[in-house]
């Protein structure tokens, strides 16, 4: 992998992603790398540039949440992304609560990958986790 690439992680296990997914971000000029799971994600931000994490929504427990306010809070910048089929669902709230800045229902347009990717370049905008 090339230093000045950006990574973008993809979390879980690998049959959880779709096949276009790499190849889209490998011609978007990301290095991709999975992880089997989030608390390898802390130790992974101190090895290079983390553009963006992808996490398949499910149900999170109170580690992975406490994991995704440790990556907000040690690398504001890089976008934490939940990804489903399924946007109603309840563990989406508990993942904005805890940091996410953005979620994609899969399947996702080009450009609304691309946005998601680069959410946490974003700056926050006014109340947008505040509602209950």
């Amino acid at each position: 992998m090339k230093p000045d690439r950006q990574v973008v992680l993809l979390v879980g296990d690998g049959r959880d992603w779709p096949p276009e997914l790499e190849p889209f971000l490998a011609r978007e000029g990301y290095a991709t790398d999975r992880l089997a799971d989030l608390d390898a994600v802390v130790r992974f931000l101190d090895h290079g540039a983390v553009r963006a994490l992808l996490v398949v929504a499910r149900p999170l427990g109170a580690a992975d949440l406490l994991v995704l306010r440790r990556v907000r809070e040690a690398s504001p910048r890089t976008g934490i992304v939940v990804v489903t089929r399924t946007p109603t669902s309840p563990d989406l709230k508990r993942a904005f609560e805890s940091g996410a800045t953005a979620f994609l229902s899969w399947p996702a347009s080009t450009e609304a990958l691309r946005q998601a990717v680069e959410s946490g370049a974003l700056p926050a905008s006014p109340g947008a986790r505040a509602r209950p």
